[in-house]
């Protein structure tokens, strides 16, 4: 029976989620405080948590052998010298709200949504529509695939960027990372959905955006390490791109006084674009535990070399 460790501030949510569920040999104690942790970190052989938080246990877990990541990223735990453990990611739950936070930005943008909702005058002016338009997904991973797969559904061109260019059958056509400016060219559309790896670092720069037809809608809501920042200002205001709309920033939460809340057609949306739903990451949690208690290979194992 492995001792299992659930830490973080969902710790007592996760409590009432996971055990009505009678998982076998299940052994485990629930902190939302650190320092509670730590106590009972030594003979954890499993640990379920946010990684910036099961990062900071790892020096006391002895008997560590696997640890369930309640985010989709994991840098915390790749930037730690420790790989003598099974690390498992959050993936297959993301991908519906996803597609919701990306289209919901293109449509809103396009079909001139609050404009509309606010007029005091009558205008029959024909909206725009994404039908026919080029979109550019960076990231082809379960979450990339399921946004690209309600991309077509509306008539979109939809290609991709990946390591390797490998084909996905959800794109019209992906490009490798080295292809990035060719990937770029004419989109409409860019939606960065990458994770943070030294790979993926400055992606979106001043000459991928350069490549952009003018006028485009940058979306990142992936990781803020693929945008150089100063770039997509640059060509925010020299009018290269309609708008930028930012989910994701170097700095968490981004304090009231920054002048990027200033920003003239820059949108931040607060790391709200696809949220971490306690019911969803509990049921990948059971799921891979019954797996690890039967010696059967888990789901959404991390690559520490590739940092995904």
């Amino acid at each position: 029976m492995p001792d299992v460790l659930i830490v973080g501030p969902q710790a007592d949510e996760f409590r009432s989620l996971l055990e009505p569920m009678g998982l076998p040999d299940f052994n485990a104690r629930y902190c939302e405080r650190t320092e509670d942790a730590s106590a009972h970190a030594r003979n954890s052989e499993v640990v379920f948590g946010p990684p910036a938080v099961v990062a900071g246990l790892l020096e006391h877990c002895a008997e560590l052998r696997w640890v369930q990541s309640t985010w989709a990223g994991v840098r915390p735990l790749i930037d730690q010298p420790r790989r003598n453990f099974q690390l498992t990611g959050v993936k297959g739950i993301f991908g519906e709200l996803m597609s919701e936070y990306v289209l919901a930005w293109l449509l809103g943008m396009e079909r001139n949504i609050i404009e509309r909702a606010s007029a005091t005058s009558w205008d029959p002016r024909p909206d725009a529509t994404l039908a026919g338009r080029r979109i550019g997904i960076l990231g082809t991973g379960s979450i990339g695939r399921q946004v690209a797969a309600s991309c077509r559904g509306f008539g979109l061109q939809v290609v991709g960027l990946n390591t390797s260019g490998e084909p996905v059958a959800e794109f019209d056509r992906c490009y490798a990372l080295r292809e990035r400016l060719e990937f770029a060219q004419d989109l409409h559309y860019l939606v960065s959905l990458l994770p943070d790896t030294p790979q993926t670092t400055d992606v979106i720069d001043a000459s991928l955006l350069q490549c952009l037809c003018r006028d485009a809608i940058v979306i990142n809501a992936g990781r803020a390490n693929a945008v150089v920042e100063q770039d997509l200002i640059a060509a925010l205001r020299a009018g290269q791109l309609r708008a930028a709309i930012l989910d994701v920033l170097p700095v968490e939460p981004l304090d009231d006084s920054d002048p990027l809340w200033r920003e003239p057609n820059l949108y931040i949306t607060s790391h709200t674009s696809a949220p971490t739903l306690a019911g969803r990451v509990a049921a990948v949690f059971a799921d891979n535990y019954k797996a690890y208690v039967e010696g059967q290979p888990l789901a959404g194992v991390v690559d520490f070399s590739r940092g995904y």
